[in-house]
């Protein structure tokens, strides 16, 4: 493809980083309404409480440097995983052994929120910085796991060449239904939102927060979401769509991975609407036979299977 072709559709893709995370937010509130029998908010509310809270001041409870920065440290680390991800073909910031990068830096936005939480002497922000601790040092070696079954199976560690070069195998197929529930519970949504849980720890790590900082903290989280989404996505749509080699197959590549993520967001909302909270005791417990089921499955994948 020709470097302005490229140009393009990266271009494209910033674009759906920046204004598609809210609006799938508030399509998932207005799905999770009807589910309980409400009206529910307009689809871009989401967009508009997120402009509202950046026109206010925000309270700084602490002189911590990491409470003011860590809100755009998070987005930049959100937007850096999502910059990472294929958009058609075209992946804006490509490099080798990238899937590695992504890994580090999508974890960063729940390491910023720790911190943001322990920042401050609160013991409601303590509590959920805490919890959002046991679930990222219990989920994130179990994706460490899959994502290294992927790159097994594909041969590199480059995300485009592994999306490239996956070839069906029973390892590969278990992969991507354990992949699909790790990546579910490192996006926070209920059951697993149990760092922030508003009825027990009145917002976890966010309790402090307010006004654009807070709204920034909102905004990298919503996009962390999305990019973790659009690289489930690309798994189910890339491998197997054969050579790109056309600007036309490519756009309409991006037009499926588009449509895709918007029509599995319902179904998320609806897991949300459908789950009461777990304890944190039980999702450890979850999380840790997870990682167990990740061992057997990349022994099997080195077995050949």
């Amino acid at each position: 493809m020709e470097t302005a072709v490229k140009i393009g559709f990266s271009f494209v893709g910033i674009l759906i980083m920046l204004l598609l995370p809210p609006y799938l937010e508030g399509m998932a509130r207005r799905v999770r309404a009807r589910i309980q029998y409400r009206r529910g908010p307009p689809l871009m509310q989401t967009w508009y409480d997120l402009q509202k809270l950046f026109k206010l001041p925000s309270v700084r409870p602490t002189k911590s440097i990491m409470f003011t920065w860590a809100p755009y440290l998070a987005l930049a680390s959100a937007l850096s995983a999502a910059l990472l991800l294929p958009y058609g073909n075209v992946v804006p910031v490509n490099f080798g052994f990238n899937l590695v990068v992504f890994f580090y830096v999508i974890l960063m936005v729940s390491v910023f929120l720790i911190l943001a939480g322990l920042s401050v002497q609160n013991a409601f922000s303590h509590l959920g910085s805490a919890r959002e601790m046991q679930i990222v040092l219990t989920v994130e070696p179990l994706i460490a796991i899959l994502y290294g079954v992927l790159a097994y199976n594909a041969g590199s560690l480059s995300i485009a060449k592994i999306f490239a070069n996956l070839h069906p195998t029973a390892s590969l197929v278990m992969t991507y239904a354990l992949l699909a529930y790790a990546l579910y519970v490192e996006s926070g949504f209920l059951p697993f939102d149990i760092a922030e849980a508003e009825q027990e720890v009145i917002g976890g790590p966010l309790t402090e927060y307010s006004g654009k900082l807070l709204g920034v903290f909102y905004y990298a989280i919503y996009i962390k979401r999305f990019a973790l989404l659009w690289f489930f996505i690309s798994l189910l749509v890339l491998p197997w769509v054969g050579p790109i080699t056309t600007t036309l197959k490519a756009a309409e590549v991006l037009a499926l991975q588009f449509f895709l993520t918007i029509a599995f967001y319902p179904v998320i909302a609806a897991l949300e609407a459908t789950n009461a909270r777990l304890r944190i005791d039980h999702v450890v417990k979850m999380n840790t036979r997870a990682f167990y089921a990740g061992l057997v499955i990349l022994a099997i994948a080195f077995a050949g299977w």
